[in-house]
């Protein structure tokens, strides 16, 4: 409805504040940054592309507005106020925003490295909290061994700490990743909270024997409503290709429903 006229002229509008509701999202949206070498909080405007249609749609966000852009997730555009630290989760069709505290207490005490701020990753997952009715968003630094989450209106917590994360994927809710030196795939969000939080990974998988995570890369991407785990071999052990994929949704599905 947000992108067609035809519906906004004969539909009511449909709305979600929590952004909760993934059928309420602009999944299909991806979000051409950078492509004219304008940064979109400079332009207040981003190019998203249809991954079905092909169509191009320039949408004019003044919300970006002394924003940095830190993650997409479904669509939902994550965004950090460059002075107050401030995070924000915005809907970029229906403009709906999702408000959380500053990131800056919290990451002068567990992360210190300003490099970190600069580079830092994002992701929208549904919230844990049993009473919660919105959204959480869980933040990793690539220089940091510490990973963070909130809920709206709540404090910032350090999630897990103590391993890299080399790639991360929100599928169904949930935030799942590959560690660097490691072969396994683990859940970040929602933590396993019976143990210590060093040790509050949720293991759903493990890369096979034939992948060495010493020279392998391990990158998790969603295709057809599975996720799938690519990997990457440099030349000399690939013998001919470079990527391979490792369907991972039937172990998914045991341990998701």
């Amino acid at each position: 409805r947000a992108v067609c006229f035809g519906w906004r002229t004969c539909t009511p509008a449909p709305r979600d504040p929590n952004l909760r509701d993934p059928r309420l999202r602009p999944r299909g949206w991806v979000a051409l940054c950078d492509g004219d070498a304008v940064r979109p909080d400079d332009a207040c405007e981003i190019v998203f592309f249809h991954t079905r249609t092909a169509r191009r749609l320039r949408v004019p966000l003044p919300e970006l507005r002394r924003h940095r852009i830190i993650g997409f997730t479904d669509g939902l555009v994550i965004l950090m106020h460059k002075t107050t630290t401030a995070v924000r989760v915005l809907h970029p069709f229906t403009r709906d925003v999702v408000d959380f505290q500053p990131l800056a207490t919290l990451y002068h005490q567990a992360v210190r490295h300003k490099g970190s701020l600069l580079d830092m990753n994002a992701a929208v997952c549904s919230s844990a909290a049993s009473s919660a009715d919105s959204i959480a968003v869980v933040v990793w630094f690539p220089y940091t061994d510490v990973v963070l989450a909130a809920d709206p209106g709540s404090d910032w917590e350090v999630l897990h700490r103590g391993f890299y994360v080399w790639c991360a994927l929100p599928f169904q809710g949930r935030l799942y990743a590959t560690l660097c030196c490691s072969s396994e795939i683990v859940q970040l969000y929602p933590p396993r909270r019976n143990g210590p939080q060093e040790n509050s990974l949720v293991v759903i998988a493990r890369a096979p024997h034939s992948a060495d995570r010493e020279v392998c890369n391990f990158y998790l991407v969603e295709s057809g409503g599975r996720m799938l785990l690519a990997v990457r071999q440099p030349a000399p052990y690939a013998n001919g290709a470079e990527w391979n994929a490792m369907d991972w949704s039937r172990q998914l599905v045991c341990r998701l429903y």
